[in-house]
């Protein structure tokens, strides 16, 4: 396809051609085929489509273009049934860098304490729960874990999800609905007992809502949970692979500390350096850029208010804010992180640092173990692109970690 190329300014590229309606309608067939759809509507816009995602590609390819942003399409139908078909691209500024080597950047010295350790170790054992099986004539209490084999019936019939082997249930969680762990008050191992419950009127299943359910419950142990004590019996117990002594779990803690705390440093000195060097460059960002940085950045927030059970909007009441006045204050952080990141970008082009067939390789091993999930699977479902883009901004990190150190 033949297109016109306009230069608006230095960040801004507008291609424009147009789609006649012989070749829309010659390629309608292929397309139904492609979508499964009747729909000739939705089939003449995914002609139109593809046609123009081949075209902006083409352009693109042939004049070496940089995007910023995703296109910006405008279609326009004639009566002739011929489509008017703009793309408005959005280009990556060029960046002026200023010395960006040689800038004697401090790095903050890695601080642990003996207290810090110790705390964390504490914190550790507290926060772990080992449980000892009651003696077979002692009644279970609340707090006290019960395991049982459950089967959930509604008016007799069992039910989808009313039915569990070997369930551990600490009595008095509030881990099932209300009245259920109650009724486990006072079982002995080897009991079979009926809890009758009600499920809640707001209940997530349409079909158990507001009804009564009985649940025939075996229960196979009861044990109670032992003390947390910072003792080496206790961190036996607690199954962690080549700890079995308190003084192996301070060794063991202090190293993931200490850790922890080089990585904090080490990120802390690049974001400096990076940030120093960003404050001096020259560039000319266009305000489409700076846009989709904030919406990135929205879209960032409202995942995080999410995990609390809120929504963005939620969120926004609460701290009394409208959705401009959100945007307006996320905008600088978003504009200078957009600054650091075409910073980093210059630089890698001009060092020349890349991504080698072998890096990318060796990534998707690397996180083919951290998520255990298969590689080949890992490739299917991440780019290589956004795993060679990932490894070449951390190369070009090391490089001015090496190269500005004080």
């Amino acid at each position: 396809m033949n297109y016109n190329f306009e230069q608006l300014d230095n960040n801004t590229v507008v291609i424009s051609f147009t789609l006649a309606k012989e070749e829309i309608e010659k390629n309608l067939e292929a397309a139904a085929k492609t979508t499964g759809s009747d729909d000739a509507a939705a089939n003449r816009n995914f002609v139109i489509n593809q046609e123009t995602f081949t075209t902006v590609n083409k352009a693109i390819a042939e004049h070496s273009l940089k995007l910023g942003t995703n296109p910006i399409t405008t279609t326009n139908e004639k009566e002739d049934g011929s489509v008017e078909v703009n793309v408005k691209l959005i280009l990556v500024p060029a960046v002026e860098l200023p010395s960006y080597t040689g800038l004697g950047v401090e790095k903050a010295e890695v601080k642990l304490t003996d207290e810090e350790i110790e705390q964390q170790v504490t914190s550790h054992i507290q926060s772990t729960r080992l449980w000892n099986d009651v003696p077979a004539d002692q009644a279970a209490k609340l707090g006290d874990q019960v395991i049982i084999d459950f089967v959930g019936t509604k008016d007799g019939v069992a039910f989808d999800g009313g039915t569990a082997e070997k369930f551990p249930l600490v009595l008095g969680s509030g881990q099932f609905i209300p009245g259920f762990e109650d009724q486990l008050v006072g079982v002995k191992v080897g009991e079979v007992r009926d809890v009758n419950v009600t499920f809640p009127e707001n209940y997530g299943e349409p079909t158990l809502a507001g009804a009564p359910a009985v649940f025939k419950c075996t229960v196979h142990a009861i044990q109670e949970m032992v003390k947390p004590e910072p003792t080496d019996e206790f961190v036996a117990k607690m199954n962690i692979e080549g700890v079995k002594t308190i003084e192996e779990l301070r060794n063991r803690t202090r190293a993931d500390l200490l850790a922890t705390r080089q990585q904090e440093v080490e990120d802390r000195f690049a974001f400096d350096i990076l940030t120093l060097i960003a404050k001096d460059a020259k560039m000319d960002i266009p305000q489409e850029m700076i846009d989709s940085q904030i919406e990135q950045a929205m879209q960032q927030y409202e995942s995080q208010v999410q995990q609390f059970g809120m929504t963005l909007e939620d969120f926004l009441k609460a701290s009394k804010q409208s959705l401009d006045d959100f945007k307006a204050n996320v905008a600088p952080q978003a504009a200078e992180q957009l600054r650091s990141a075409l910073v980093l970008d210059a630089i890698a082009l001009k060092e020349k640092i890349i991504a080698l067939e072998e890096d990318v390789e060796k990534e998707y091993e690397l996180l083919s173990s951290v998520y255990n999930f298969p590689a080949q699977q890992l490739k299917m479902m991440i780019p290589a692109d956004a795993v060679s883009a990932q490894i070449v901004q951390r190369k070009t990190l090391d490089f001015l970690k090496e190269n500005n150190k004080k």
